[in-house]
């Protein structure tokens, strides 16, 4: 978190109280130490929850003569690489945290750095001599990261709850945001229940210099673009070689590592190869509701924990118990999903803090392999025909309920309006009977708008469209949401390979 003033002569720095206050609202984030920075003009906080060089990584990292700081809530999975590069062009560092690379490699790179990480990140860097800050969120989202302004100062933390402890935002709603919340169960990046507060977009960064704030793409998320001729056989073992490679650079800590087991094919996949790459049984962690029947998948998850000898622990909850802390779950999501899925992920955070430190899970694989009804329902639009398309979403229309969502998502007229079709709560019929006020008074959703941001001009396969969207809005805004701050309201990192 910090607060930098973006214009004028430096100022003496804010009250040391303002900065302390926005870190210990995420000391659940980082319980394990606190770093402040006050300068002329700046303040930066941090919580560090220790992982690598448990001992030596206290934060803000700075490079050789002090002039450049940098901060970071996440994990970066080839600090190694990077300074073995670094030490070998005559940087000097001085403990094995993941975090000191960064001040190095702003110094080599620029405002490109985040181009050489890979990892899931909120990072900021202050450069004194240039009075220059740079933010920097991960590709995919991840980490979040917040930021507002309020009159001559720029204020960003990784959590709503820490951007707003100094009382210097605003706390007046979005309306539209709120919208587009009731359409698609989450907030979509840039906007937040507030007005005042933004996102920053995964594979964004903001760069505060000579007075001015920008936010700019550094990543873009790959286009559609089907590529043929591989073999069944070629995909399978391309896919297994990156899935390896990328569950075995999560494992890195120095802290005890498990698995979110749900006995499905992801989470159990991931396990599996964790098992690979362990001397010791994995610790797997699974969660079932009573009364739940065939999605309870408890037994599931004992199965794949008994093949690969792990040593399992499990929970069942009743949706009906009193002990099922909702108010909890409020407080550290920052700001409403509509996901159940949060709550029963939040108490399965708890049980595996009780014994690790860091978590992987399959979360994330449906919005890349298609895991999803609607993504059977875009294969299809994929499929059929124009005019047969057109004439199914017309007799669809007018059938029973079941049918109408899958007519319009058959009848829609581009990607936008396809989402909405398939994953739409709010229909037209169904706004005008419950909003009031100001909400009552958008003619249409903005949730359209905030889905065409993603897209070009181009049009192509209906799936492969409704993949590239899902993975720069629900899976950062719904589903990686939730999974961060519930596993962080317990101290517990999850990885996502």
């Amino acid at each position: 978190c910090g607060i930098v003033q973006v214009s004028g002569p430096p100022r003496p720095p804010v009250e040391a109280a303002l900065i302390e206050r926005m870190a210990d609202a995420m000391t659940h984030r980082g319980p394990d130490d606190r770093g402040i920075y006050r300068a002329d003009g700046v303040a930066l906080g941090v919580r560090r929850l220790s992982i690598i060089d448990v001992a030596g990584g206290h934060q803000p990292f700075a490079n050789e003569d002090g002039a450049i700081r940098a901060i970071q809530n996440g994990e970066i999975f080839n600090y190694a690489t990077l300074r073995e590069e670094l030490l070998g062009h005559g940087h000097q560092l001085h403990s094995r945290c993941d975090t000191e690379v960064i001040p190095h490699l702003y110094e080599r790179d620029g405002d490109d750095f985040p181009l050489a990480l890979r990892g899931m990140y909120g990072i900021a860097v202050w450069d004194e001599r240039q009075r220059r800050l740079v933010l920097a969120r991960d590709r995919l989202g991840v980490k979040p990261l917040y930021y507002a302004r309020a009159g001559d100062l720029l204020l960003f933390a990784s959590e709503l709850k820490s951007l707003l402890a100094p009382g210097l935002v605003s706390l007046e709603l979005d309306p539209e945001a709120i919208d587009a919340y009731l359409t698609l169960g989450y907030v979509p990046a840039p906007r937040t229940p507030l007005r005042q507060v933004h996102k920053l977009l995964p594979g964004h960064r903001l760069i505060l210099a000579k007075g001015e704030v920008r936010v700019e793409a550094y990543w873009h998320y790959p286009l559609p673009n089907p590529i043929f001729g591989r073999s069944e056989e070629e995909w399978a073992e391309g896919l297994i070689h990156h899935l390896d490679e990328a569950v075995r650079l999560r494992m890195i800590s120095d802290r005890p590592v498990g698995a979110m087991l749900s006995g499905g094919l992801d989470s159990s996949l991931v396990v599996a190869l964790m098992a690979r790459h362990s001397a010791t049984p994995i610790n797997t962690f699974a969660i079932g509701f009573r009364g739940a029947g065939p999605a309870n998948e408890l037994g599931d998850a004992r199965l794949v924990a008994e093949r690969f000898g792990t040593v399992h622990h499990e929970m069942e909850l009743a949706l009906d118990e009193e002990d099922l802390d909702l108010e909890g779950l409020v407080w550290s999501l920052d700001e409403p999903v509509a996901d159940l899925s949060a709550l029963g992920f939040l108490k399965l955070s708890g049980l595996a803090a009780r014994h690790v430190t860091v978590a992987l899970s399959g979360q994330g694989a449906d919005e890349l392999l298609g895991g999803y009804r609607k993504h059977q329902a875009a294969a299809l639009c994929g499929r059929l025909p124009g005019p047969l398309r057109l004439a199914m979403s017309l007799l669809g229309g007018r059938g029973p309920r079941r049918f109408r969502r899958l007519a319009a998502t058959l009848g829609a007229a581009n990607p936008a309006e396809r989402l909405l079709a398939m994953s739409g709560q709010l229909p037209p019929a169904l706004r005008s009977r419950l909003l009031r006020g100001p909400l009552a008074s958008l003619a249409t959703s903005p949730a359209l708008g905030l889905i065409e941001q993603f897209l070009d001009s181009s049009r192509g396969d209906p799936l492969a469209e409704t993949l590239f969207l899902d993975a720069q809005l629900a899976l950062p805004d719904d589903l990686l949401h939730y999974f961060d701050r519930a596993s962080m309201a317990h101290s517990l990192e999850a990885r996502v390979p």
